[in-house]
């Protein structure tokens, strides 16, 4: 059987100050008129259908859930699944294919962040039915998406020998600095990774059990009863399925992606998303503008007048203002690390 697992585990920092930790950007309609992750769910539940689509979301987002996954979409209470505290993606991974698995061990699992953008959503359904055809045969299958930009905000996958209809992959790449980008860029062996992962349970599992050996452990003995949720978390690492399984696993295809996506990861990039007017300007909320030229406003509220901007995001909230030249988006990251540094994160 197919079975989809999105996690909402991201906290949206680049999207500061509209997105908070309390209510990241995967619960925002930042690309159109429906949350993120309410688009993330639509999109894959043709797949596999809404009774095996599964959620992993932080605890405090209950509410959150509820209104754009549970009751929109008629999800199940048991098909979400809230961490007892923030693990990064191994954890949820593990647990939930260590859960599907005892019901289905030859199950085919996807996993989708829940805050990304796609396009073309029927292409994208194609190659994840073409994933799962992979899969079935004993690979772990991640999409790549070939770079159309020098991007150094994203990790890369290098590809290596060419099987029938996907690529083996060499090894994983750090996020690399602009000269590393753009030599990546031009050697078509290299591909952005989009974080999504397509296995069976049983083989996700053995992997586990061959490289995160304390892990695989911690599932068996609460499978067995011998070990609460609680104590189970606690025991769990916080760490990557990328560092901990995918960089070391000899079990790894990649199938090119050519579908649309964006990771939405900044405002810069939201720019790119969205449709723009014949200057290049992006307006959303009650704005005004005179002769600006490729910018973003955004308006929570009150009226926002500009004049003559130029590659520049300008966002207002209640409480905060940001302004910010365009290729400088990715570095609100730094700013809200400042904000917890002084201990003004809660109140922003």
């Amino acid at each position: 059987m197919r079975y989809a697992l999105i996690l909402s585990g991201g906290k949206g920092v680049r999207f500061w100050p509209v997105s908070r930790e309390q209510n990241p950007k995967q619960f925002l309609a930042m690309c159109s008129d429906s949350p993120i992750i309410e688009e993330a769910i639509r999109r894959v539940m043709p797949l596999v259908g809404v009774s095996r689509t599964y959620i992993a979301a932080n605890a405090m987002h209950r509410k959150l859930i509820e209104a754009c996954a549970r009751r929109p979409l008629r999800m199940k209470r048991e098909n979400v699944f809230f961490e007892p505290q923030s693990k990064n993606t191994l954890a949820p991974i593990a647990y939930l294919s260590s859960m599907i698995g005892r019901k289905d061990p030859q199950a085919v699992i996807a996993v989708f962040p829940a805050d990304h953008f796609v396009k073309d959503n029927a292409r994208f359904r194609s190659l994840i039915r073409r994933g799962m055809e992979i899969a079935r045969r004993g690979f772990i299958v991640t999409l790549g998406i070939p770079p159309d930009r020098p991007e150094t905000g994203y990790g890369y996958i290098k590809a290596g020998p060419a099987g029938k209809g996907f690529c083996l992959i060499e090894r994983f790449v750090e996020k690399p600095d602009i000269a590393r980008a753009r030599a990546f860029m031009r050697d078509k062996r290299y591909y952005w990774n989009a974080g999504i992962f397509i296995f069976r349970a049983d083989v996700m599992l053995e992997e586990i059990r061959r490289y995160c050996p304390g892990v695989s452990a911690l599932l068996q003995k609460h499978a067995a009863g011998r070990l609460d949720m609680k104590r189970l978390w606690q025991g769990m690492p916080a760490i990557s399925v990328d560092y901990a399984v995918m960089e070391k696993s000899r079990k790894l295809a990649l199938l090119p992606a050519h579908c649309g996506w964006s990771d939405v990861g900044s405002w810069h990039s939201l720019g790119e998303l969205v449709k723009k007017n014949k200057d290049g300007n992006v307006f959303k909320g009650h704005c005004i503008d005179l002769e600006s030229k490729n910018s973003l406003v955004w308006s929570a509220h009150k009226l926002v007048v500009t004049v003559g901007l130029e590659d520049t995001v300008v966002v207002d909230t209640d409480d905060a203002l940001l302004v910010c030249a365009r290729d400088r988006a990715q570095d609100i990251k730094k700013i809200v690390q400042i904000l917890k540094q002084k201990k003004l994160h809660k109140k922003l």
